[in-house]
């Protein structure tokens, strides 16, 4: 649970980093994300959600939160990343109405993110 709230905190330290235009260090804190979930954007966005939940999973199951942590890191990224922010935000669309399917707790901030990408897909962004 730790990590999980050190990877918040980083998400929350990217999050900054954009409203700054600091488009470096966003790609380098995202790395830093993907290496502490030992996860890769590859693997983000070319596997299936629930392998990836699997993987994430580790000894306490907490696979959703971690993949959650990851979604967010891929939307950053793909702020950053103009040339594959389509495909990005759509694999983190999917990512997350998986997690919104199984995940028992109600997060706004979730819901709030999938109105956010399917407005930016609809605008064509």
């Amino acid at each position: 649970m730790v990590q999980l709230e050190e990877l918040g905190k980083a998400i929350a330290q990217i999050i900054e980093l954009r409203n700054a235009n600091d488009t470096r260090k966003i790609l380098q804190m995202v790395q830093v994300v993907y290496d502490s979930l030992k996860i890769d954007r590859n693997f983000l966005l070319n596997g299936e959600p629930h392998d990836i939940r699997r993987f994430l999973d580790g000894e306490d199951d907490a696979g959703l939160q971690r993949l959650e942590i990851a979604v967010k890191a891929l939307l950053e990224e793909a702020c950053a990343d103009t040339d594959n922010a389509k495909k990005m935000r759509s694999k983190a669309k999917e990512l997350l109405e998986y997690i919104q399917a199984r995940d028992t707790t109600f997060s706004l901030e979730r819901l709030q993110l999938l109105d956010e990408i399917r407005s930016q897909s609809s605008q064509g962004v």
